[in-house]
């Protein structure tokens, strides 16, 4: 047959037919077909898809049938040579059990392995290849993840191998994205899950008790995705195991509550509770195992923790010491609940007094609540050693960052990234490291990139992984450091999704994550020529500043090699520069590029701006304080919030209701209005309009993700930050490790400046069903006390527009707003002045669970001695005519003011 020929039959016959003609040819002879087969198929298929957007409606020019194209690509090429799972290939009018077994081709077992890396779902296909057999089964995850996306059943076209080998893997092959146990069975109709089945398949002997039992224990070991790790608990529990097979597997237990994934501490913590109810637990094996759920970020876990220790030690009297010394772990849970039942338990054992639990409680001064500071205080003041620090050196102190000091370093730091995306500082750490010290790095870098692919992996199955700590670009600049390669290549698995159901990650370059993956790259550019240099914007103290006369140095290294800086890492820099020491730093300048006239401009200097819109409008931005600009906005088209002209913001909140529904809406106005037509790539901040509606605004209206190096990328300008953090939380929600944690972290950093944003922010966070974020809150804002930068009016303005004209919940806000009053004294004076200020303009129709409030107010009242407030807020309280609580204690603050004047 000839190329003419064979083109002539592939085009104008049926699949059948052609099928035929060619199974009577060798397979070596067929494969010189298979350029033209595979031109042809691609051609047709193009053509097909384009007719379904035009006028056309047949595409019989290019072939009669689109399956004899199909057959044609399966008898000529390889598996490597197109995609085995591309279902506009495969031919529908013939079963493919007929095609692969007239063709009799030698590479079906490689067809098998491709057919499930791409589609997944074509596992029922090779199970009736198999049983022909026609090829092996693949022995890949792919395979298995086959299962994940069908209805739960035996195969029976390969019933042995299931029973014997496939179920297994079940506990072995985590899954990701719609292709997992935990997808499938979330989304399947009653009776229709795989836990149901296997259970099933248990219950009447098909399948080992025990071994399911030890391989649902095995797959938690994993620390699979916490999703797709539920699966496995639910599943062992819903095997309803014995007292005596639990009891059994006691150790296994324990060991589970060193996992990664909060749930599964939790479900390991409720089956040691019952173990411990049974016949208890062995003290000694108990303390081994149990610190990492006392130190967990998950509430419950750690209070179930601090309970199994008090329920042990009353058991073993004998080691009450050793129970205590555990219980102070603690204290280093983010839930001041936690750390004050962690004092409860010490002091229930009756060891507070003991001098080891002393220095051991002495230990984590620094990291209590400050809702619990006064308590520790009282524990351990009348030892001999030194006193806790007081309130004042409990606040956090402005230090200077120092840099990676050698290669190994570098990697070390780098690796430790890939573990814990959630330090900025870290972040920024790492990424200097690679800069300084990543073109002598080749030798060490095989771990790095064995963990790095390991993770990106992961993260592309899940598909919708890594938006939240820059993952994907961290994890490119690892691969590509390490392979040799640039960012952009590495970072396709991304833009290239494995199923077809899922959505490309594409980063957008106008974003900070695209600014985050444009340094990167930038950075390792420099790498890869050589170069030795500091990353120009890595801040230089840990409030996320970078000193102006650093960043000159910085420029200095950058010239003496004759390389022009990169441009996102140069505009990083400019958006970090420190409030002190410009004077001499642009003294010390002497610019001889725009970039350094930019620089200058930011430290003071009266320059007209030049041709870079984006470099000019972050150096105004930087500038301190702001002040409009007439050629900043003339250079980027008018008066832009942000860029050339301040931006000002302003908090309201009302009620949204839908039927019988109704919950508080937070708002935000920013002014001057936006231009339609504003380029959005002027500024990595910049608000996408000029009003925002909690509910109906996504968080990428604003270009940012809830992550904690966006918080550090403007340390002088946070509104922005903090308005988004407002957006992002649900109030009801309820998470593990709560992202919205994320816009607290900067209000623990040394000398922060918070603004109203930042104070709406706290007084919509204290009414979170989360408790890790209601409890954060507190502490944030005793902190911002402590500190003296809280402003009671900035709060009580929008708590105000919360309370009383959007129906915030209040029983939560006010039990956490006397956590806070019961820091000290100074805090409760500051919360008096905060609800104080709250009772003005008050509406005619009043929250019904105001009366809390105004019992609290009237504690404080009495606590201080004082009235209640100015004469407006005495008014508006005597003005107030209702009954029960809210009456009670109007009129007793009523009173009480007349009484103190």
């Amino acid at each position: 047959m000839t190329e003419a020929e064979f083109l002539q039959l592939i085009t104008t016959k049926r699949a059948r037919h052609v099928l035929k003609a060619l199974a009577a040819i060798s397979e070596a002879d067929r494969r010189a077909f298979a350029p033209i087969a595979l031109k042809t198929q691609k051609a047709y298929d193009k053509a097909y898809w384009d007719a379904q957007f035009s006028d056309r409606k047949q595409v019989s020019d290019l072939a009669k049938d689109g399956d004899a194209l199909g057959v044609a690509v399966l008898a000529t090429a390889r598996p490597s040579e197109y995609s085995c799972g591309d279902w506009r290939i495969l031919p529908q009018s013939i079963p493919l059990t007929d095609v692969f077994g007239a063709l009799n081709l030698s590479w079906m077992d490689d067809w098998a392995v491709a057919a499930v890396e791409d589609n997944p779902r074509l596992i029922e296909v090779v199970h009736a290849l198999y049983a022909q057999g026609q090829c092996n089964i693949p022995q890949t995850d792919a395979y298995i993840l086959g299962y994940y996306a069908h209805q739960a059943a035996i195969p029976e076209p390969a019933r042995d191998r299931f029973l014997t080998h496939d179920v297994w893997r079940f506990f072995e092959v985590e899954g990701g994205g719609d292709l997992s146990l935990a997808a499938h069975d979330k989304y399947c109709g009653p009776g229709a899950s795989w836990s149901d089945f296997l259970i099933g398949l248990c219950d009447d002997g098909t399948l080992d008790r025990d071994r399911l039992l030890d391989a649902s224990l095995d797959a938690l070991e994993r620390d699979f995705g916490q999703f797709r790790a539920g699966w496995y608990s639910r599943f062992h529990a819903g095997l309803c195991p014995t007292d005596a097979e639990i009891s059994h597997r006691t150790g296994r237990y324990l060991d589970l509550l060193a996992s990664s994934v909060p749930p599964t501490v939790a479900f390991a913590l409720k089956v040691l509770k019952r173990i411990d109810k049974l016949n208890g637990i062995d003290p000694a094996a108990l303390l081994a195992s149990i610190d990492p759920a006392l130190q967990g970020r998950q509430k419950s876990s750690a209070v179930m923790a601090l309970q199994l220790l008090k329920s042990c030690a009353k058991r073993h009297p004998d080691r009450a010491s050793d129970f205590a010394l555990m219980a102070a772990s603690a204290l280093i849970s983010e839930a001041g609940d936690v750390q004050a039942r962690a004092l409860d338990l010490i002091e229930t054992l009756g060891q507070h007094s003991v001098p080891e639990v002393q220095d051991k409680l002495r230990d984590y001064a620094e990291m209590v609540a400050p809702t619990v500071r006064g308590r520790l205080s009282e524990i351990v003041g009348g030892s001999e050693p030194a006193p806790l620090p007081d309130a004042d050196d409990l606040v956090a102190r402005v230090e200077s960052l120092h840099p990676v000091a050698s290669v190994e370093e570098a990697v070390a730091v780098f690796l430790e990234l890939l573990e814990n995306g959630s330090d900025p500082f870290l972040t920024e750490r790492a990424f200097d490291g690679l800069a300084r010290f990543g073109a002598a790095a080749g030798p060490l870098l095989s771990p790095l990139a064995k963990r790095a692919t390991q993770l990106r992996n992961r993260v592309v199955q899940d598909a919708f992984g890594g938006a939240g700590n820059f993952e994907k670009p961290i994890l490119a600049t690892a691969l590509a450091w390490a392979n040799g390669k640039d960012v952009d290549t590495e970072l396709q698995p991304y833009h290239t999704p494995r199923y077809s159901r899922h959505t490309p990650l594409v980063i957008d370059r106008n974003s900070f994550e695209g600014m985050f993956a444009a340094r990167a790259q930038e950075l390792l550019a420099f790498v890869q020529e050589g170069y030795a240099i500091p990353m120009l914007s890595a801040p230089s103290d840990n409030r996320g500043f970078l000193a102006a006369d650093q960043l000159i140095d910085r420029l200095a290294e950058y010239r003496k090699i004759g390389v022009p800086p990169g441009g996102a890492d140069f505009k990083l820099a400019l958006m970090r520069l420190a409030p002190e020491g410009r004077d001499t730093a642009r003294n010390d300048l002497k610019p001889l590029s725009e970039q350094e006239r930019a620089l200058a401009y930011a430290l003071g200097a009266d320059l007209p701006p030049e041709t870079d819109k984006q470099l000019w409008a972050i150096a105004w931005s930087s500038t301190l304080p702001l002040q409009a600009d007439p050629r900043i906005e003339n250079l980027i088209g008018g008066p832009v919030p942000g860029l050339g002209h301040p931006a000002c913001f302003e908090f309201y909140a009302d009620i949204r209701r839908i039927d019988q529904y109704a919950w508080p809406r937070p708002k935000i106005r920013i002014t001057p209005r936006i231009p339609d037509d504003v380029d959005a790539a002027l500024g990595f901040a910049l608000p996408a309009k000029s009003e925002h509606t909690y509910m109906s605004d996504p968080g990428s209206s604003w270009m940012m993700l809830p992550n904690p190096w966006v918080g550090l990328a403007r340390p002088a300008h946070t509104e922005l930050f903090f308005a988004t953090g407002i957006f992002e939380l649900e109030l009801d929600q309820k998470l593990t490790n709560h992202h919205c944690l994320t816009f607290l972290d900067p209000l623990f950093r040394p000398d922060p400046k918070p603004g109203p944003m930042a104070h709406a922010m706290l007084a919509w966070y204290l009414a979170s069903a989360d408790e890790g974020v209601g409890t954060t809150t507190t502490d944030a804002m005793a902190t911002l006390m402590d500190q003296h930068v809280f402003d009671q009016s900035a709060f009580a303005s929008a708590a105000h527009s919360l309370v009383f004209h959007a129906g915030l919940p209040l029983r939560r806000w006010t039990k956490r707003m006397a956590q806070v009053a019961g820091t000290s004294n100074a805090h409760a004076r500051a919360v008096k002045s905060a609800l104080a200020g709250m009772m003005v303009d008050l509406p005619p129709e009043l929250p019904r669970d105001l009366g809390g409030i105004l019992e609290l107010l009237y504690e404080l009242c009495v606590a201080s001695d004082e009235a209640v407030g100015p004469p407006d807020v005495q008014a508006a309280l005597q003005a107030i005519k209702a009954g029960g609580k809210m009456g009670k204690f109007a009129r007793k603050l009523a009173v009480f003011g007349q009484t103190v004047h």
